[in-house]
């Protein structure tokens, strides 16, 4: 009858133990929701494609894709409000910095339609107020595009955008 007694409580001191290891280790998986807005001004529409958006994990170095698609909106429209462009659920760590890959970009101004060039056709932009921790937390980080207001047209009929643009973050 005693060793039955033993052998029932080293078998609950192991599953005590397993389970306390497993909930000590195990993260629930995170995600991060990118949104993007811009304000207002006298262009009529500025289309942005967006080819990628990733994030920079400042321990590692290294970029995580969070997106690949190619993204298409009117940033004119987004000026009190924002548009859902990416959700991923990167792993772990402190992430710093978002990429975004700008592919093409069209200014409508007067009822004329530009093609429009970013410098470097990329924006990478410090996560503000502060870096992003991953671990179990869900993000917003807004990217306020700062792009409308900033388009130049040139007397040859070029036209240059040069963004000015920030992204904050909020748990969600």
């Amino acid at each position: 009858m005693r060793s039955w007694v033993v052998a029932v409580v080293v078998v609950v001191l192991a599953v005590a133990a397993v389970v306390g290891y497993l909930s000590l280790t195990y993260v629930k998986p995170a995600s991060v929701y990118v949104y993007m807005s811009d304000k207002p001004t006298q262009v009529q529409h500025l289309y942005i494609t967006v080819s990628s958006i990733m994030l920079h994990n400042e321990a590692s170095g290294q970029w995580y894709t969070c997106s690949n698609s190619t993204i298409s909106l009117d940033l004119a429209q987004l000026t009190s409000t924002s548009q859902l462009v990416a959700k991923c659920n990167p792993p772990n760590g402190t992430y710093n910095l978002i990429f975004l890959g700008i592919s093409s970009v069209k200014a409508v101004v007067n009822g004329q339609t530009y093609d429009c060039t970013v410098p470097s056709g990329v924006v990478k932009v410090p996560l503000e107020p502060q870096p992003i921790v991953i671990n179990g937390t869900v993000y917003n980080i807004n990217v306020d595009m700062g792009m409308v207001s900033n388009v130049n047209l040139t007397g040859n009929g070029k036209c240059i955008v040069k963004p000015v643009v920030k992204a904050t973050t909020s748990k969600r």
